[in-house]
C-alpha cells in the first residue's frame, strides 16, 4: 500500500513538471509571437522612415532649386534695376544741360523787363576743385547767380540761400565789389515753391507751357542783395 502511494506521488510530481514544462513552452511561444510581431512593427517603422526620409530629400532638393530660381529671378531684377538706374540718371543730366540752356539762353530777355540789362553771361562757372556755378550775369555793379534744378524743392532753395550764395565771393573775389543777387529756375516750380523762393529773395525762373522760359516773381518784387 506504502508502495502504491509512492508511485502515485511520483506520477503526480512527473505530470506536475510536464505541465509546468508546456505552460513554459507555451508561455515562450507566446512571447516568441510578441517578439515576432514587434520586429515587424519595427520593420514597418523603418520601411515609413525610410519613406519619410526621402520625402524630405525630395522636398530639400526642391527647396535648392526653388532658392537657386529665386536667386537667379532676384539678380535679373537687380540688373534690370541698375539698368533703369543709369537711364534715370542720363535722363536726369539730359533734362539738367536742357534747363540751364533755357535759361540760359533767356536770362537777357527775362531781365531786361525788371531793368537789368547784363554785359556778360557765363554758364557754369567754376574754379576747378571748389565750386561750379550754372548761370552768373554781370553788368556794371550787379552779379546774378542762378542755380538751375530739374522739379524745385524747398531744401534746394535753403542749400542755395545758406551755402552756396555766401560762398560765391570767397570762390570768385573778382566780384567782390558787386551788388550779390540770387536766381533759381527749375523746369518745374510748385506755387508754394516759388512763393517760398521769392520770399527768400530769389529770382524764380520757369519752363512756359509752350517751352519757354518765364520769371514767375510778382510785380514790385524786390530781390535780396545777399552782399
Amino acid at each position: 500500500m506504502e508502495k502504491q502511494q509512492q508511485k502515485e506521488t511520483r506520477l503526480d510530481r512527473i505530470e506536475k513538471s510536464l505541465e509546468s514544462f508546456f505552460k513554459g513552452m507555451s508561455e515562450l511561444r507566446d512571447s516568441q509571437k510578441k517578439t515576432d510581431e514587434q520586429i515587424r512593427n519595427t520593420d514597418e517603422q523603418i520601411l515609413e522612415l525610410k519613406d519619410s526620409q526621402k520625402k524630405t530629400d525630395e522636398q530639400i532638393r526642391n527647396t535648392d532649386e526653388q532658392i537657386l530660381e529665386l536667386k537667379e529671378s532676384l539678380d535679373k531684377t537687380i540688373e534690370r534695376l541698375d539698368r533703369i538706374g543709369r537711364q534715370l540718371a542720363d535722363l536726369g543730366l539730359v533734362q539738367g544741360e536742357v534747363a540751364e540752356d533755357l535759361f540760359y539762353r533767356n536770362i537777357q530777355y527775362l531781365f531786361k523787363d525788371r531793368n537789368i540789362a547784363f554785359s556778360s553771361i557765363k554758364r557754369n562757372l567754376k574754379k576747378k576743385g571748389t565750386a561750379e556755378y550754372d548761370i552768373v550775369a554781370v553788368n556794371s555793379n550787379v552779379v546774378l547767380v542762378v542755380e538751375v534744378k530739374n522739379k524745385l524743392q524747398k531744401r534746394m532753395i535753403d542749400s542755395f540761400i545758406n551755402k552756396r550764395i555766401p560762398n560765391f565771393k570767397k570762390v570768385f573775389p573778382q566780384y567782390s565789389n558787386y551788388k550779390l543777387l540770387g536766381g533759381i529756375g527749375a523746369l518745374v516750380v510748385r506755387d508754394e515753391i516759388g512763393r517760398y523762393a521769392e520770399k527768400s529773395g530769389l529770382y524764380v525762373l520757369t519752363q512756359t507751357s509752350d517751352g519757354g522760359a518765364s520769371l514767375i516773381n510778382r510785380k514790385g518784387f524786390q530781390a535780396k542783395d545777399f552782399s
